[in-house]
């Protein structure tokens, strides 16, 4: 697989064109797809459950259908993901960044090079998703050489060593319209990449 070990340039071929990426988002879709499916699926059959049983247990099958609601919603909206990461993918180069983990009451942040200021970094945060905190030994494989492509002020795709474990982080600022977009430290070229993949960047 052709890298660039540059981490702060932009030169090379966009990740989208590297060996091995295609096929890695493939599978990352697949997997989502399948466990949204899953848990549509269990939702409805727990639906026609809850209309065979009797009255006194609808009320705990009302949580029960409530909690594999937002399961579901959150696979859902993680599957949507992949579009974003597609655009990120066809924008920015693959980079390696070794020991941009940090750990902080089970709160993952990575820690990468601002692509404008080298000598400064930028942090992005990792969601840990319901009933579950990071820990060191479970990002190990990040910590010792993620895969990233994208401008961490914006949003970044993250993958261990062989294109495992792929997963997008975003700035609130990027995408969110509650939030002001970032405005300052920008080059033109770093503007003109965050638009491409959608992000928010003030004029």
């Amino acid at each position: 697989m052709t890298m660039n070990l540059d981490k702060q340039g932009f030169d090379g071929p966009v990740a989208w064109d590297t060996p091995g990426t295609r096929s890695a988002l493939h599978r990352w879709t697949a997997w989502n797809l399948a466990k949204s499916l899953g848990w549509v699926a269990l939702w409805v059959g727990a639906l026609y459950l809850t209309l065979l049983l009797p009255v006194a247990a609808v009320v705990p099958m009302v949580f029960v259908l409530f909690a594999i609601t937002v399961l579901a919603s959150r696979a859902l909206s993680r599957l949507a993901k992949g579009v974003r990461m597609r655009r990120i993918l066809a924008v920015y180069p693959w980079r390696q960044q070794p020991g941009a983990v940090r750990i902080n009451k089970g709160k993952a942040v990575f820690v990468l090079p601002d692509p404008d200021k080298p000598e400064t970094t930028v942090s992005l945060k990792l969601a840990a998703g319901l009933f579950r905190s990071w820990t060191h030994e479970a990002l190990k494989d990040y910590d010792e050489e993620l895969w990233y492509a994208g401008d961490p002020r914006f949003a970044c795709v993250v993958a261990k060593p062989g294109l495992r474990g792929l997963s997008c982080l975003a700035q609130p600022t990027a995408y969110n319209y509650r939030t002001s977009p970032r405005r300052k430290g920008i080059s033109p070229e770093a503007r003109q990449r965050a638009r491409a993949i959608g992000a928010r960047v003030a004029d």
